[in-house]
């Protein structure tokens, strides 16, 4: 009996010391499956700018976050969501505003990820975002309009070419010229940082923190 017992006192010792590690990993792929989920919606929303001939709009942020006319980015029930890709239509009718009717899909936020760093102290070095990276980077982007102000937003054009705007409460505004849709966009778990850099033509890459710098 007392074999027994020691046996078992063991098993739930080597248990306990082994669920930290399993959580770690679990975390771990979690924000990097989140990371591979906005790299995709960026190539998503390009493809089908390309293939509808409309521009896409790629609206992203913490929960909460709007676009230009402040209304919410949520789902189909109404449920807060961090990315949403818009049709706005053919540029000649597009607002870059979130209106009835218009084609939209979303992705969720899952638990214990939020956009930020935690670690990292520094912008992705091909990261091309004009706004600033201050850490722990609340909005977690770069992104930025042609005057340079942070935006939570981009628009790819039908040529696939990402470029960022400036709206007014009713229009795109000033929309900016190719090499204006670079950007890099971070999210974290509290204990490790993902980045997705988009570049200015439009390609996509992950990058994480580790030893002090990032890596792909």
């Amino acid at each position: 009996m007392i074999e027994v017992v020691v046996a078992l006192a063991i098993v739930a010792a080597l248990a306990a010391a082994s669920i930290p590690s399993i959580q770690g990993m679990i975390e771990r792929r979690r924000l990097q499956g989140f990371a591979r989920d906005v790299g995709n919606v960026f190539q998503i929303a390009r493809g089908q700018a390309v293939r509808t001939g409309h521009n896409h709009i790629v609206f992203f942020g913490p929960l909460g976050t709007a676009d230009p006319a402040g209304t919410v980015l949520v789902d189909s029930v109404g449920d807060a969501v961090p990315m949403l890709i818009l049709d706005d239509g053919p540029a000649a009718t597009a607002n870059c505003h979130i209106d009835v009717g218009e084609s939209r899909e979303t992705i969720p936020l899952p638990n214990q990820v939020s956009f930020g760093v935690s670690e990292a102290t520094v912008k992705v070095p091909t990261d091309t975002g004009t706004a600033a990276f201050s850490p722990p980077q609340a909005s977690g982007t770069t992104a930025s309009g042609p005057s340079n102000n942070a935006t939570n937003w981009v628009l790819f054009r039908p040529d696939g070419i990402p470029v960022g705007f400036d709206p007014t409460s009713t229009t795109c505004g000033t929309i900016g010229d190719t090499g204006t849709g670079g950007a890099g966009l971070y999210v974290t778990s509290g204990g490790r940082d993902y980045a997705v850099t988009l570049a200015p033509l439009g390609s996509v890459r992950v990058h994480t923190w580790g030893g002090g710098a990032w890596t792909q």
